[in-house]
């Protein structure tokens, strides 16, 4: 009698090449990832300095102004929202193009993760050095604070950009979790993770009020610095892409 050994062949390693494949795909057309967002933010930008102008003119210069009249602005925050739609429109448009393509989950997960991490590095990047050309000109001229607004004024380039990329990472992979979602269940996918998400947050909120917690909380982010309190997103992060990968994995396209 003859028994035959069945030897079962290991899954096949990523490799950079079809990684970047799957990068290069998701900006085969870059005017919606990597034009038309800084367009708008330009647009943004020139609204509310064109605004800060009127109300200079109509104030009849800065010194009838509070110092910090123009300090707070939420205008630049939008871009954060923004990396988790291109998340779920990153993935709810190439999936299905992909794999007829040939290409694996673990390689499309893999290179998509990769545009969304160069994609928040390139954002903060950008913010950053703005932020610096915004404090070299006293504001645009203006002692406007667009780039750095509130208590962010105080913080050192190299803190600003440390915290713009973990909260660009944390909102993108954010977005992952609900593009897998929406990849392997549609609409009611993603109502989960939405409604999921806010359940979190209201627990959350629920259990620091309950435990006395706040107080605790602003004692040790006024004592540490806002770099080393953002890098405390990054577990959540990762376990967004490890979720992400999870739920992609038994995906299946569909029409």
């Amino acid at each position: 009698m003859t028994t035959v050994a069945l030897v079962t062949a290991p899954p096949p390693v990523p490799s950079t090449r079809r990684v970047w494949n799957a990068v290069r795909l998701h900006v085969a057309n870059p005017w919606p990832v990597l034009i038309a967002p800084w367009l708008i933010f330009a647009a943004v930008f020139a609204l509310n300095l064109a605004i800060w102008r009127v109300i200079l003119t109509a104030a009849g210069g800065r010194e009838n102004l509070g110092g910090d009249a123009f300090g707070y602005s939420g205008g630049a925050s939008w871009i954060l929202f923004f990396l988790a739609v291109v998340a779920v429109q990153a993935m709810s448009l190439t999936f299905r193009f992909a794999l007829g393509l040939g290409m694996t989950r673990r390689d499309y997960y893999l290179g998509t993760s990769v545009f969304l991490v160069l994609l928040g590095l390139s954002f903060a990047t950008g913010m950053t050095v703005l932020a610096a050309v915004e404090r070299a000109t006293d504001g645009w001229g203006l002692g406007g604070r667009f780039f750095t607004p509130g208590p962010i004024q105080g913080w050192s380039l190299g803190e600003l950009w440390w915290v713009l990329v973990m909260t660009a990472m944390l909102f993108a992979f954010v977005g992952v979790v609900a593009a897998t979602a929406w990849v392997r269940w549609k609409a009611l996918g993603l109502y989960l993770v939405i409604g999921g998400t806010a359940l979190l947050l209201i627990g959350a909120a629920w259990l620091m009020t309950v435990t006395e917690s706040w107080g605790p909380l602003g004692t040790y982010l006024g004592e540490h610095s806002p770099a080393l309190s953002a890098t405390w997103t990054l577990p959540v992060t990762l376990a967004c892409g490890v979720l992400g990968f999870v739920l992609l994995r038994r995906a299946t396209p569909r029409a």
